[in-house]
Formats: C-alpha cells, sequence, structure tokens
C-alpha cells in the first residue's frame, strides 16, 4: 500500500509538474500573442501612414500636372493670339497701302494724300 501512495504521490507531483509547465509555456505563449498583436497593430499604422503619405504626394503631383497644363495652354493661347493679331495687322497695313496706291494713281488732292499716308502709319504703329 504504501508503494501505491507512493506511486500515486508521485503521479500527482508529475501532474504538478506538468501543469506548472503547461501554465509557463501558456504564459509565454499569451505574452507572445500581446507582442505580435502589437507588432501587428504597428505595422497597421506605418502602412496606414505610408499609403496616405503616397496619396498626398500623388495628389501634390496631379496638382502641379494640371497648373503645368493650365500654364501652357495659356502661353500657348496667348501666343496664337498674338500670332492672329500680328497676322491681321499686316493684312490691314497692306490694304491700306492698296488703298493709298490706288487714289494715288487716281490722282487725289495733296492733303488728302498726306492725310491717308499719316492715318495708315499711325494704324501701323498702334498694332
Amino acid at each position: 500500500m504504501n508503494e501505491r501512495r507512493s506511486n500515486i504521490a508521485t503521479a500527482i507531483q508529475e501532474a504538478e509538474g506538468r501543469l506548472k509547465e503547461a501554465q509557463a509555456a501558456l504564459s509565454q505563449a499569451q505574452e507572445q500573442l500581446t507582442q505580435s498583436q502589437a507588432e501587428a497593430q504597428r505595422i497597421r499604422k506605418a502602412a496606414q501612414e505610408n499609403a496616405q503619405a503616397s496619396k498626398e504626394a500623388m495628389l501634390a503631383r496631379a496638382a502641379q500636372d494640371v497648373e503645368r497644363l493650365r500654364q501652357t495652354a495659356a502661353a500657348d493661347l496667348n501666343t496664337e493670339r498674338d500670332r492672329a493679331f500680328a497676322q491681321l495687322r499686316q493684312r490691314v497695313a497692306a490694304m491700306a497701302l492698296q488703298k493709298v496706291e490706288s487714289q494715288l494713281r487716281a490722282g487725289i488732292a495733296d492733303d488728302v494724300q498726306q492725310s491717308l499716308i499719316d492715318r495708315s502709319i499711325a494704324q501701323v504703329e498702334v498694332s
């Protein structure tokens, strides 16, 4: 009977030892889980911050691109407008000269001739 008691006591001690080991392992696993969750949260937060920074950078680049396109379009429009005005001035000057030449050939008075010349020169200078 003593041997049986001894076997039972040994079995209980072994079971208690395994219980303590299991509790220690559980505690360690819970600690690792907590650390892993914290690390996962840190990674998730970093990813969100990186995504936000990337989004803001892309929006800033897009805004710069739009502004550059607007400036280019405005410059192109101004260039075309200036070119059109220059062509129009040339045509007006040419037409005025033709008119003056035809009137000169028809023999107009000196004062009228001088007035037409002055007006044509004034139009060319304004342009």
